[in-house]
């Protein structure tokens, strides 16, 4: 896997939209080793659907999962992928990540391009309220339908108490 190359793609294709990269390289196997890397670049949300789909022609991406962020005033979406599977010490995670103000917390599917990202872009509708523009299927997957609340949105923990009773097996009940 060369870093470089990689990024340095992304940079070409998003032009600004392209804020930043990070990498974190690692060593692995005791009789072989070899270095693997975590990767990330963060895009601006407008450019989030047109770095995917970059993704998507010039790799064969593997979504993972989408995790999020409550950061304050935003929620950052961290779209996990592996990429270069099936090459000895080729893999490599890549993650996309934009941010999403709180005002305008709506970002558009990427299920036209994997559509194995529905199950994880659902998750997202229903944990921190995001709205998901395009998605074929927004039903509820975890929560009951008609749920109005949004257990991982830090803002929202005071709704989210009276209709949530957090029970940790370590914490006991004091019910």
């Amino acid at each position: 896997m060369n870093v470089e190359n990689l990024f340095a793609s992304f940079k070409h294709a998003l032009g600004g939209a392209y804020l930043g990269d990070r990498t974190i390289e690692r060593t692995v196997g005791t009789i072989d080793p070899g270095k693997v890397y975590d990767l990330w670049i963060t895009v601006e949300r407008d450019s989030f659907h047109n770095a995917v789909a970059h993704l998507c022609t010039e790799y064969t991406p593997h979504l993972s999962v989408i995790s999020g962020d409550d950061l304050g005033e935003n929620v950052a979406l961290n779209y996990h992928f592996t990429v270069g599977w099936g090459e000895r010490y080729g893999e490599a995670t890549f993650t996309i990540r934009t941010m999403l103000p709180k005002s305008d917390l709506s970002i558009p599917t990427i299920t036209d391009l994997l559509a194995g990202a529905q199950t994880s872009e659902r998750e997202k509708i229903e944990f921190y309220g995001i709205d998901v523009v395009g998605i074929p299927d927004s039903r509820n997957l975890f929560l009951p339908e008609g749920a109005t609340i949004h257990p991982w949105r830090k803002d929202l923990e005071e709704e989210t108490a009276k209709e949530v009773k957090r029970m940790v097996k370590w914490e006991g009940r004091n019910e």
